[in-house]
């Protein structure tokens, strides 16, 4: 018993938040959020079932593949571009090794890879639920916060497609909430802000966007004036990160790594004059992209400016504000790309921002009730309609891959073209080059996609099939073949499904 009161004394419990300026019973939307809740968890179970094939899961998983059976990184989905069939030193480092570690123990397969980030989604609610007390201070608003958040198209999508931005979005938020703990405990537990700097750190070694973690809990740290504080912080952090480095430092590889890394930034000119500064500023895309970014861009607006209302002001609250000003400014500066699903990166705290402004919303009906309820709606039914049509373009490609696998039994172990997702399963099967590496290259020649560049490289890399779907027709300009038609050193022999089936002449 002495025992127990003395632990409780050394850690005591999180103080609760003040509730006198809550209002004494729940709005409309937060009495609704255990039903949207519920919403979201069928929308988001429901979306597994025959998940559609994500292009970079093939590239991505295909890499994690060489990396569990010849214990480095190579591509032959690329081969022969920026010699990647040979070795890659340019790939997202721990998410490629942490999935060749779990293809090694259950094997390879779609869904193994799709699990991964399932698995992280689930770590990050187990970090996330206990750190939501100390901004939410009722469970209605804790549910609210959970609704949005798995409502989001982007994380129905992105957490169960084998891409880093769901394990960024955990290890950032992780070292967010550790942060978070330093800095309201009296800054006595070092080891929470080494923990804090360290998971920023390994989400930078994830993939070069988790940089923008690094950036933001020094930025907050110095904002704080917390000088030894945020040196510690960029030292740990960075010497975490510089891990990815090492393979390439004992290679003494920084050529190709170079190299190779150009047209990951845009070339060589990204960087150079006011391109970075023209890049920031162009951020307001990635927020009103489509309907589905600005719903949530409308949300969070709407409910800032309630909060703001409230007057309702802690210094969590505070730091919460700054941490996500300073990981949007981040990810502005340091992405190359607008691309929306790097909103996933800090949407737990968009959301935290959103329902903290409900919390807080007041008791009697005004304007600023019926814009959140509208605004709030709108998002429902916008998320809802991008996870249907999600939903609606279910296919078994397994099971069509293996198919065609089977037609052209007589091509096993043979050199082909072919669109990406073919690996699954068949990485064994045939030693296939993806369709999309004559897309990149030559994007990188600043040229327009010519169909009949893939039909001459294919000869002269004696590929023997080349298969084609509508999809890959199209982004190579080319028109649908026609019975017994030759393009360069191929016929076209048959349609199988949806394939188009090229052979050698």
């Amino acid at each position: 018993m002495f025992r127990s009161r003395l632990w409780l004394v050394r850690h005591p419990a999180p103080p609760a938040l003040p509730t006198d300026s809550l209002p004494h019973r729940a709005v409309l939307p937060l009495a609704a959020a255990p039903w949207l809740l519920l919403l979201a968890a069928l929308l988001f179970v429901a979306s597994f079932y025959q998940r559609v094939l994500h292009g970079d899961e093939a590239w991505i998983g295909e890499q994690a593949y060489w990396a569990a059976k010849e214990g480095i990184v190579r591509s032959e989905l690329f081969d022969g571009f920026l010699g990647a069939g040979t070795r890659q030193w340019v790939y997202h480092w721990l998410f490629v090794w942490q999935a060749a570690g779990v293809i090694r123990l259950v094997g390879w397969s779609a869904l193994v890879l799709k699990l991964i980030s399932l698995t992280y989604l689930g770590i990050f609610a187990l970090i996330c639920r206990p750190h939501l007390r100390h901004y939410l201070a009722t469970a209605a608003a804790r549910r609210l916060f959970w609704a949005v958040l798995l409502l989001n198209a982007l994380v129905v999508e992105y957490g169960f497609v084998f891409r880093p931005e769901i394990m960024l979005m955990c290890l950032g938020f992780g070292s967010w909430v550790l942060l978070q703990r330093w800095l309201h405990t009296g800054q006595t537990q070092w080891y929470q802000l080494v923990l804090a700097a360290a998971l920023a750190g390994l989400a930078a070694a994830t993939h070069l966007n988790g940089l923008i973690y690094l950036a933001a809990g020094a930025g907050l740290l110095a904002w704080r004036r917390q000088w030894s504080g945020g040196a510690l912080f960029a030292t740990v952090g960075g010497a975490v990160f510089a891990l990815c480095f090492l393979d390439v430092l004992v290679h003494d590889a920084w050529g190709t790594y170079l190299r190779q890394f150009a047209p990951a930034i845009g070339g060589t000119k990204s960087g150079h004059g006011f391109a970075l500064v023209l890049r920031a500023l162009a951020e307001h895309k990635r927020f009103f992209h489509s309907p589905l970014e600005t719903a949530l861009s409308l949300l969070v607006l709407a409910a800032a400016v309630a909060l703001y209302r409230s007057r309702w002001r802690t210094p969590r609250l505070t730091d919460a504000t700054l941490y996500l000003l300073l990981l949007v400014v981040a990810l502005a500066a340091l992405s190359q790309s607008k691309t929306t699903k790097y909103l996933v990166l800090y949407l737990p705290h968009l959301c935290l921002l959103v329902a903290a402004g409900f919390e807080r919303l007041p008791a009697r009906p005004g304007w600023v009730r019926g814009m959140l309820a509208v605004v709030l709606g709108f998002y429902v039914i916008v998320n809802g309609v991008y996870t249907g049509l999600l939903i609606g373009q279910h296919e078994d490609r397994v099971a069509r891959n293996q198919q065609l696998a089977t037609q052209l039994s007589a091509y096993r172990n043979t050199c082909i073209v072919a669109p990406m997702h073919l690996v699954f399963n068949q990485i064994e099967t045939f030693t296939i080059q993806g369709v999309t590496c004559y897309l990149v290259q030559a994007e990188t020649r600043q040229q327009r996609p010519n169909g009949l560049m893939l039909f001459e490289e294919a000869a002269r890399s004696r590929r023997r099939l080349i298969v084609l779907d509508d999809h890959s027709l199209k982004d190579l300009n080319l028109p649908r073949p026609v019975a017994g038609g030759t393009y360069g050193g191929y016929r076209y022999a048959y349609r199988f499904h949806d394939y188009y089936i090229y052979k050698a002449l």
